[in-house]
């Protein structure tokens, strides 16, 4: 005798199911499709409309004052001295700075205020960045994070031959935060 082949069993209604699984599968799988044609267009878009990072440093390059120092200066060391008065003070260490200012300070007629002491020191020690990097080149820093500004001015100061302490450093950063209208400390 031989083994008959035993009958299969598939209903209709699996057939049906697998058909209707098989349907939403393809819907999905098409709605997919378009949400990422959709979305690659939106990206594409945006790359025309967002701006580079050397677009938003050419900007910032020709934002406010020529000199962002001399402007921290002005009204309280520009009244009596002109630019070539601050030539050599790349020069001084953080302590000339506090002494020059606080001397400036107790002058006949200087238009120095207490709380303005600080902003000018900032500005003079600033001016160590300015003697050996553009105004432009300074005005850069604008586009980079906080943390990313200072990881540079720290790599400034590690260069040989700087003479930026980690107090000149910690002034620099916040003279340009006061500046530019977001000061905020690490």
């Amino acid at each position: 005798m031989t083994n008959p082949v035993p009958p299969t069993t598939n209903p209709t209604w699996m057939r049906a199911l697998g058909t209707v699984f098989s349907g939403i599968a393809l819907v999905l799988l098409i709605f997919l499709s378009q949400s990422v044609v959709g979305l690659r267009s939106e990206i594409r878009q945006m790359r025309e409309t967002l701006v580079t990072r050397e677009q938003l440093a050419n900007l910032a390059a020709r934002l406010g004052p020529t000199d962002p120092a001399l402007a921290g200066l002005e009204g309280t060391c520009t009244d009596c001295h002109d630019v070539k008065a601050f030539r050599d003070s790349h020069k001084l260490d953080d302590v000339e700075v506090q002494e020059l200012v606080a001397r400036m300070s107790q002058l006949a007629g200087a238009h120095i205020a207490p709380e303005e002491v600080p902003r000018a020191e900032a500005a003079l020690t600033f001016m160590k960045c300015a003697h050996c990097h553009s105004i432009d080149r300074l005005k850069e820093l604008a586009i980079l994070s906080p943390e990313e500004r200072w990881k540079v001015i720290v790599s400034m100061m590690q260069e040989p031959g700087a003479k930026i302490s980690q107090e000149d450093a910690q002034r620099i950063r916040d003279f340009y935060g006061d500046f530019w209208g977001w000061h905020r400390k690490n």
